[in-house]
Parts: C-alpha cells; structure tokens; sequence
C-alpha cells in the first residue's frame, strides 16, 4: 500500500510541473541573419540553422511569470543519436507592456510576438 501510494504522489508531482508549464504559444525567436525569418516557439519544437531543438522537462519558477526547460538539440554536424543539451528560462515581464526573454548561462535575449 505505501508503495502504491508513493508511486501516486509522485505521478502527480510530475504531471502538475508540465500543467504550469508557460506558455510560449504567439512567441518567436527574432529573425537574424542565419534564418532570416522569425522562429515560432510555442509548439515546445523549433529548428535553428544548423539545430532542431526540443523544449522538455518544464518547471514553473516560483512566484515568477517563468519556465525552466531542457532544450534538446539535434544537428546534422552531430553523430548519429549524439545531442546537445541546454537550460533556458522563459520570463515573462509585464510592466507598460508584456515582454518575453529567454534566460541561458551566457546570455540573455529578448523574444517577439509572432507575426503570423
């Protein structure tokens, strides 16, 4: 029984990170000079010049409009089944108006509103 009952606590656990989870929907990567075009996020997949990347194992930050993710990466330069693994975070800033960046280790970036 106690066996049974830690295995449900634990499934909720995990299943209530994801439903917190923000969302990126109507979010882009700004357009550079590699795609030339906006990147959309918010399906949780993406691709990059040279990448396709996977957001995954979100976390709600508490008290925070923001996510922490793993982002999982594949490229065509990588052996096969070889992947490159990152955290970012996902803040969302509402002042005068609502803004979106993406927190990494090195560096930080402001998203747009896609314009599709």
């Amino acid at each position: 029984m106690h066996k049974a009952a830690v295995a449900v606590f634990f499934g909720f656990v995990s299943l209530s990170g994801s439903a917190n989870a923000q969302d990126l929907r109507g979010w882009c990567f700004p357009a550079d000079a590699c795609m030339g075009r906006q990147v959309p996020i918010g399906s949780g997949t993406y691709e990059t010049c040279e990448e396709t990347c996977t957001l995954t194992n979100p976390v709600a930050v508490r008290d925070m409009e923001a996510t922490l993710y793993d982002e999982v990466c594949n490229a065509s330069w990588l052996e096969i089944g070889e992947t490159i693994t990152n955290r970012v975070m996902f803040i969302k800033q509402t002042s005068d108006r609502t803004r979106m960046f993406q927190v990494r280790k090195s560096w930080i970036g402001e998203l747009e509103r896609c314009n599709q």
